[in-house]
């Protein structure tokens, strides 16, 4: 169940704390367990143990030489290694390139950000991104510390495999070719069967038993397991608080103890069998004959035995890079994931910040400050008032009261002589049409003189209403006749010019007088 494994933040830290520790102790054991088996090896192969006791002949390989180069070609010689070395670049060359493409998004986004910044200046209110990325950097650092750690340790693997190529390629070739290429010796006197021999033979075979030892002890350390989940949830519920140092050393003494008791003998039981094995070596030298030849093939024979402890140390070398730059390439992965991630979810919040920004640009005023003309600007004293600091937009027509129509001109006003003339017409005989007319006014004679009446106040057939102004028809033309050269009176009035209550009658202007006679009018039936 899900359920079932979630526990106390305390308690998971504890966990954690402690799986250190346990790696730590598991670790340090098995690197004095391997660091004591190569240093045996070294000196084994120094005194060109086993094989010196085995090649009493001088005319054979040794066997234990044969069986190293069996165990060579089985893990498939010189071939395997060049293969490995040649995997090393490709895996390298992908962990730089997830690294580099990771930091590249990083970089490409802190640049747009920074020049956004410096465009909008202090409208980019945002974190910037050179202050969030700082975990980021900081991990992308350390990965590159250990890619460039790991480029050293590939060095150092190929220089070492450089120098031992050529002996680790004999050792892989067939048992004829090898027994061709070691130097032949003929001792004076046959040491097999000595006392000397057989004690050293019982070293090297107790030297072997506690390698074997070794292994199946590496081998129980790293299979331990032990879950403290359970241990700190109890102190939890009893204490309140974990004591995690304290629970986690009393474990760790608990379980490991035996080992690491075992781990010590170990050590102790290899020195003290290397001490007796360089004292009997030293008997054998004395015992054996020495010359020039055997010299020789001495010397090859401890190259070969050498080649095969660099063999399978350079194997075991390149196959944990191997396993260390694929290991190492999913945890770069995640971190292009956590890059990607931060950078998208940086660029989704500059695309709306951007918008925002547009938008509130749009929202201000576009018109320029246009300056006042000087009639606006200065007051009646000759005053000049102050500026405004603010933007003047420009100016707009608003829309006001409907405009009042222009004053209508003064209604004409009619003769006397006219007015009498149309009263009459109607009651009376229509006048002789043959009619002379008048005699034309003597040149030089005054016009007649204007009417004196006062004109009357006229104002609308209906109603006002205060603060609207009355209707006033549009007044009707006079009559032209095209057949006369003069003008006649219509038989009607024409309509009067209303005005507002309370408004002054409209002054009657001066008629002047005709200088031709009239034509009168027709009179209507």
């Amino acid at each position: 169940d899900l359920f079932e494994k979630m526990v106390p933040l305390q308690v998971q830290q504890s966990v954690s704390v402690y799986n250190q520790r346990k790696a730590d102790l598991v670790n340090r054991s098995i690197a004095q367990m391997r660091e004591a088996t190569n240093l045996a090896n070294g000196v084994l192969a120094s005194l060109n143990l086993p094989a010196a006791i085995e090649d009493v002949s001088g005319d054979t390989v040794p066997q234990s030489i044969l069986n190293k180069s069996k165990s060579v070609i089985e893990q498939g010689g010189i071939q395997t290694v060049d293969q490995l070395i040649k995997d090393l670049p490709e895996l390298l060359q992908r962990n730089k390139e997830i690294l580099d493409e990771s930091l590249r998004l990083l970089d490409e986004e802190e640049t747009t950000d920074n020049d956004l910044r410096t465009k909008f200046k202090e409208r980019w209110q945002r974190t910037p991104s050179n202050e969030l990325y700082k975990p980021l950097r900081a991990e992308g650092a350390s990965y590159h510390n250990i890619l460039s750690k790991a480029v050293q340790a590939d060095g150092q693997v190929k220089e070492r495999y450089q120098a031992h190529r050529d002996t680790i390629a004999l050792l892989c070739k067939p048992e004829s070719e090898l027994n061709a290429a070691i130097p032949s010796a003929n001792p004076a006197k046959t040491l097999q069967g000595s006392e000397v021999v057989n004690v050293l033979k019982t070293l090297l075979a107790n030297l072997d038993e506690v390698k074997k030892e070794r292994e199946q002890l590496e081998n129980d350390l790293k299979s331990v397991n032990f879950d403290m989940t359970s241990k700190f949830l109890t102190a939890l519920a009893q204490d309140g608080a974990i004591n995690e140092e304290a629970i986690s050393v009393t474990e760790l003494d608990r379980i490991y103890g035996s080992y690491t008791q075992k781990v010590q003998e170990s050590l102790k039981k290899q020195e003290e069998l290397l001490k007796n094995i360089q004292n009997a070596h030293q008997d054998f030298s004395k015992m054996k004959q020495s010359n020039n030849e055997s010299n020789l093939r001495e010397e090859v024979l401890k190259n070969l035995a050498v080649a095969n402890d660099n063999f399978v140390e350079l194997v075991a070398n390149l196959k944990e890079g191997t396993k260390f730059y694929n290991e190492l390439t999913e945890f770069l992965l995640k971190f292009q994931n956590k890059c990607s991630d931060i950078v998208f979810a940086r660029k989704t919040e500059r695309d709306e910040l951007l918008k925002d920004l547009q938008q509130s640009i749009a929202r201000e005023p576009s018109a320029p400050s246009i300056p006042l003309p000087t009639y606006q600007t200065t007051s009646a004293g000759g005053s000049k008032p102050a500026a405004s600091s603010t933007p003047t937009p420009a100016p707009r027509t608003m829309v006001g009261t409907k405009p009042q129509p222009p004053a209508r001109p003064p209604p004409p006003v009619i003769s006397a002589a006219s007015s009498s003339s149309s009263a009459s017409a109607p009651s009376g005989t229509a006048a002789a049409p043959a009619a002379a007319p008048a005699a034309a006014p003597a040149p030089g004679a005054s016009a007649p003189a204007a009417s004196t009446a006062p004109p009357q106040a006229q104002g609308p057939p209906y109603p006002t209403y205060p603060g609207y102004p009355g209707y006033c028809p549009m007044p009707m033309p006079l009559a032209y006749n095209s057949y006369m050269y003069g003008q006649y009176n219509l038989p009607y009035a024409p309509a009067p010019v209303f005005q507002n209550p309370g408004q002054a009658p409209y002054p009657a202007p001066q008629q002047p007088g005709y200088p031709f006679p009239q034509q009168p009018f027709y009179p209507q039936q």
